[in-house]
């Protein structure tokens, strides 16, 4: 936790200089040599948490109630019992973590069930460092499944907040999730999809959710959206593992969608492309796995660009991507 919050810190600074201006174009090196002496320590076993299936039942009581459309019940969630949901977010069960938990909470979001206190609350409770953070500095671990389903429901609490007639999320509030997804941002290394007898991780799917509903808020300053962005950016030039369930189209589609929206991103999208062709081409190339998925990465990346079309690409990336996709040409 030490060198968790030691990383926090210096994101922090780096983000406060980037809003200052101090830092631009050295910002993607910066993040590079913090994310790449970030130690990673052996998995530890990951707490289960207690009582699922007495959550689980009660979930299904409320749902009952629910349907059953009773008026004079109190629709909202208990605090105690939201509590006891939430921690289910954390299960390796798919029953109790995504078709339990995940499913009733974004059911509860999505129509009232929630108070504006506790939807505050909940929203503070998924950037917390106990949930979207959990394990992150460690080797592959079951803290996946709740980082990535935190992500899952803070997606959900940020498309809400932007419907509802009075928002949970102030300006405070707003500036913590921006911090905690970009340190989030810049360390997760799981890649994992389905795993079979667990269900999905699928957390850069929810991570790509999360930074789409950001970066559309008009009350996010451009230089946090930036800094988001080249966390992103910084996590794919390290990735030395595959994504292959869709979570790659996801990622590029949310990237393009921003680059779209000024030329500051555009301009820092075709900065870090070029950065992560040097990468390839200075480092000593070595007959490991881990080297040759850095460069299918890189070429899987750059053909996702392309698939989305030049219509939809700014014309100064569309032009370098082009000129360099086959790695070295």
């Amino acid at each position: 936790m030490e060198e968790l919050a030691a990383i926090h810190e210096k994101t922090r600074v780096l983000l406060s200089q980037l809003r200052s201006g101090d830092v631009y174009e050295s910002l993607p090196e910066l993040l590079y040599v913090l994310k790449e002496n970030a130690d990673m320590e052996p998995a530890e076993p990951t707490p289960r948490p207690r009582d699922s299936m007495a959550a689980i039942e009660q979930m299904q009581v409320y749902q009952d109630v629910w349907s059953a459309n009773h008026e004079e019940s109190n629709q909202f969630v208990a605090d105690d019992d939201l509590r006891a949901f939430v921690d289910q977010l954390s299960s390796p069960s798919a029953k109790i973590r995504d078709t339990g938990a995940f499913f009733f909470l974004g059911n509860a979001i999505q129509n009232g069930h929630l108070s504006h206190q506790q939807l505050d609350w909940l929203t503070a409770e998924m950037i917390s460092d106990d949930h979207l953070l959990t394990q992150i500095l460690q080797e592959e671990n079951d803290g996946a499944y709740g980082r990535s389903f935190a992500l899952a429901i803070l997606s959900i609490l940020l498309m809400a907040d932007q419907q509802a007639a009075e928002p949970f999320i102030g300006s405070e509030l707003m500036m913590a999730i921006v911090e905690q997804v970009s340190l989030y941002t810049l360390l997760e290394r799981d890649t994992r999809g389905f795993v079979p007898g667990h269900g999905w991780i699928h957390a850069y799917t929810h991570l790509a959710n999360v930074l789409g509903a950001i970066f559309d808020r008009t009350d996010v300053p451009r230089s946090d959206k930036l800094f988001l962005l080249a966390c992103i950016m910084t996590n794919f030039r390290q990735l030395n593992t595959p994504l292959t369930m869709g979570e790659l189209n996801r990622q590029v589609g949310t990237i393009l969608r921003l680059s779209r929206k000024h030329s500051l991103y555009a301009d820092y999208l075709l900065l870090s492309l070029k950065l992560w062709r040097q990468d390839l081409v200075n480092e000593p190339f070595a007959q490991t796995r881990s080297r040759w998925q850095k460069l299918y990465n890189r070429v899987d990346f750059f053909q996702q660009i392309l698939a989305f079309g030049q219509d939809q690409v700014p014309e100064k990336v569309w032009s370098y991507v082009q000129e360099t996709k086959n790695y070295l040409s």
